[in-house]
């Protein structure tokens, strides 16, 4: 039990950052949440300050497709998040599962999950917050609405340091700009953006090498996969716009929902 409050039910998994556990919050009538539980023994005190800061921060982000942050504390030697619990999975699942039954999502229903995602982002950078680490994974599905997770982690770890220059995690949704170390901005994210909606249509990486290196120079040099010949050419082109190598050229989180193509999604 944590915080005499959250009662591991079990484990979900463990990434770089840490212990992801679902837990029953024994204040809230057992409810169930998500405890993420990070080392942060390294750290200097006043950068476990700044990682408090940093949760609280997340705690103001208040919208239907954004997990829900609930709680943060420190625990020994480990800085915990409480999140709401997601009981779909994360898109990355159900891309692997769609994969290996052999068939493609439907334009409509991408569109549908696509424009939920944007309308977070959307939210987020309104309120001056970079997510930096867009991708399937730490995207969630709780009764069919798609909800953004698992930002501000990189940056809670990285304490003072400076996140805009920093790798962390895989670069498959790195944006050209990002690994030419020219910093880091909201256009960094929309990047991201793209290489998700290439994944629900081809059910893989965008960005595909044989190492790190290889992958990385495909990103910053490479021609720009196309979209699965399933999808209409609307898709495609906006798509393009997406990931434009030049930040400047690529569309914020307000311009895509007034596209005209999105648009039209929109009540879908």
């Amino acid at each position: 039990v944590y915080a005499n409050r959250y009662r591991v039910v079990r484990r979900l998994g463990s990434g770089s950052f840490g212990t992801v556990f679902l837990v029953e919050d024994l204040k809230a009538n057992g409810e169930r949440k998500v405890l993420k539980e990070i080392y942060v023994g390294e750290l200097q005190p006043d950068e476990t300050v700044d990682a408090m800061r940093e949760a609280k921060l997340l705690s103001k982000l208040n919208h239907p497709n954004i997990v829900k942050f609930m709680d943060s504390f420190m625990d020994r030697e480990y800085f915990c998040i409480v999140t709401e619990y997601c009981e779909g999975g994360d898109l990355d699942d159900k891309i692997s599962a769609w994969r290996k039954s052999g068939k493609k999502f439907d334009e409509s229903l991408i569109l549908a999950w696509f424009i939920q995602i944007v309308l977070a982002v959307q939210h987020m950078h309104e309120m001056r917050i970079l997510h930096r680490d867009l991708k399937t994974r730490n995207i969630f599905l709780k009764n069919n609405i798609v909800k953004l997770g698992d930002f501000g982690i990189s940056r809670i770890l990285m304490g003072t340091s400076d996140m805009a220059t920093t790798f962390t995690g895989t670069p498959y949704y790195m944006s050209p700009e990002v690994l030419k170390h020219e910093g880091y901005n909201h256009k960094s994210d929309i990047w991201s953006l793209g290489v998700v909606l290439y994944e629900l249509c081809n059910l893989q990486h965008a960005f595909q090498g044989q190492s790190l290196m290889g992958v990385m120079y495909k990103i910053v040099e490479g021609e720009l996969p196309a979209l699965s010949d399933k999808y209409s050419s609307q898709l495609q082109a906006f798509y393009s716009r997406l990931m434009d190598k030049d930040p400047k050229l690529r569309p914020s989180a307000n311009e895509i929902l007034k596209h005209h193509f999105i648009a039209e999604n929109i009540n879908v």
